[in-house]
């Protein structure tokens, strides 16, 4: 019986992941004598599928995802709807995608050996799990899904939109693009907000939920979070215009964001968001909502038990390896 299942996504980073596991870590892995299966995916909610059936199987000591937060994000829900109200089979990850977010908080290894060596040391984190539930979700697991890292309503969101008709570039190029197409599409929502112990309301530029601290390739959005704290940082920008906008989201490359007078963070277990009018709603750089009226989230505390070393410090601003 293989002790990991590696599920890995080929077309992750322009088709570039499908050939570093071959050329670079599954050589890694074979000179580690490492007992592995490997599946390749074939289209979106494949590796959510793969990672479900394999954890219910109870075949495989871990599941390992191999690409970017796309991936991981998949292969996280099907293990959290195998483990129901449980803790979730191990989850090791290959960080070979192209923004790599969580993995790059974790203080994950890059390099091929590293990303072995991590997988065969097996130390466990218990990390949290963000949940965001509306009635206008897409895709297979309708109507909640699960989150690692981030999830964003508003502009965020439309960047990631806007992201992924962008062609030929790679990584946080392309979310730069993004921003600027999203600029001209982007319409800004009146919002109500409730969270444990207050409420907010008035038009918003975007609001960012983070489990973990980085998202976009390089945006510390949330840079203080905690990811085994039983909390979900929430980040509300409120609306601002083009110039403000520009302003505001250079910061965010460093964290600085946090002390513009614009944006607010507070921790919280749950988010009730009711919208003045459809906005769409992203989970871990993928679309899941083109546009809702209402989102409500939820933590789920230590819920994921990933292959990490739980002495290592999450990556900050200034301590980031990505």
């Amino acid at each position: 019986m293989p002790d990991f299942y590696c599920i890995i996504n080929p077309a992750s980073d322009r088709w570039r992941s499908g050939r570093r596991w071959e050329t670079e870590v599954e050589p890694a892995l074979k000179a580690r004598h490492v007992s592995y299966e490997v599946v390749y995916t074939t289209g979106p909610g494949h590796a959510m599928h793969l990672a479900e059936e394999a954890a219910r199987s109870g075949r495989y000591g871990a599941v390992v995802s191999g690409g970017g937060d796309g991936t991981l994000n998949e292969v996280a829900n099907g293990l959290c709807r195998a483990a129901g109200e449980g803790v979730t089979l191990p989850l090791g990850i290959f960080p070979i995608g192209s923004g790599n977010d969580f993995a790059t908080v974790l203080q994950i290894p890059k390099d091929p050996e590293g990303m072995v060596a991590n997988l065969v040391a097996g130390h466990r984190r218990w990390v949290d799990v963000g949940e965001v539930e509306s009635p206008d979700m897409m895709g297979p697991v309708h109507p909640r899904r699960f989150f690692m890292n981030n999830s964003g309503v508003g502009f965020e969101a439309q960047v990631n939109l806007e992201s992924r008709r962008v062609q030929r570039l790679r990584g946080f190029l392309i979310y730069l693009v993004g921003v600027f197409r999203a600029l001209k599409n982007y319409k800004q929502p009146w919002v109500r907000a409730r969270w444990d112990d207050g409420m907010w309301e008035g038009e918003m530029l975007l609001i960012t939920v983070g489990n973990g601290r980085r998202a976009g390739g390089g945006f510390w959005l949330t840079p203080f979070a905690e990811v085994d704290d039983g909390l979900l940082d929430v980040g509300i920008a409120r609306a601002l215009s083009r110039w403000g906008i520009l302003r505001l989201l250079p910061k965010a490359i460093k964290g600085g964001h946090v002390d513009d007078p614009a944006f607010s963070l507070r921790r919280t277990r749950q988010l009730h968001l009711e919208l003045g009018h459809p906005t769409p709603v992203h989970t871990d750089g993928e679309a899941i909502i083109e546009a809702t009226r209402r989102v409500d989230y939820r933590v789920w505390p230590q819920k994921v038990t990933v292959i990490s070393d739980p002495h290592r410090p999450l990556a900050s601003p200034k301590k980031a390896s990505g």
